[in-house]
């Protein structure tokens, strides 16, 4: 449900000269999003490079067979080239401290318009701990929630923030003794989306606010 508030008192000034009124109104709305991003990695390690080609192999089939069981197919994530470090290489790196000569890492790269599947993936990667597989739990592998609707809900918006400048128009104009007449100019702001609270990444909050300035009569 569209939510609003009428920005009045402080927000809006009459100008006696000119007999015009400024207002603005605003609109805000909650909505869930309708993307989600998600870069599932891990990283294997092992002394030979063949073997650890087969442990990436196997455990990128254990990550796929993890995600269908969110109900994320094939068209939801694609697996990207694994990025190898050869350690042996370095001459810097001293042989007698490191764990591995070959580090593989791993991303599965989770672009789909099913949000849920994704956000509930997300929450049960220790899922896949149990079967060997560690998923990074860094940064860059948090879930990115979007929300790319915004067209279908901007006609509803404007008129609500509209709406309500023309209330806030209407009470300064009661206060001065005028009635409200056109509208001399009008600016809309730039929609903003934002996170509608800390740990509700998955649901939006969309704002605008309109700037009108109707003419006053007697």
């Amino acid at each position: 449900m569209l939510s609003s508030l009428i920005l009045s008192l402080g927000m809006g000034k009459i100008m006696h000269t000119e007999r015009t009124v400024s207002v603005r109104g605003l609109s805000e709305k909650e909505v869930d999003a309708d993307l989600a991003v998600w870069k599932l990695s891990f990283s294997v390690g092992n002394n030979d490079m063949k073997e650890l080609q087969n442990q990436i192999l196997q455990k990128t089939d254990l990550a796929k067979i993890f995600l269908e069981n969110h109900q994320l197919t094939q068209a939801d994530y694609t697996v990207l080239s694994p990025e190898i470090t050869d350690a042996t290489v370095n001459m810097y790196s001293d042989p007698t401290h490191r764990s591995f000569d070959y580090v593989g890492k791993q991303t599965i790269l989770i672009r789909s318009g099913n949000v849920q599947g994704v956000k509930s993936a997300a929450q049960d990667t220790i899922e896949l701990l149990g079967q060997g597989v560690s998923v990074s739990s860094d940064w860059d592998g948090k879930v990115q929630y979007y929300f790319n609707g915004l067209n279908e809900i901007k006609p509803e918006m404007i008129a609500e923030a509209t709406e309500n400048a023309r209330k806030a128009a209407e009470q300064f104009a009661h206060d001065s003794n005028s009635k409200v007449g056109k509208i001399q100019n009008a600016t809309q702001g730039l929609f903003s989306i934002e996170d509608a609270a800390p740990g509700l990444e998955y649901k939006k909050n969309v704002r605008v606010v309109t700037t009108v300035i109707y003419s006053l009569v007697d």
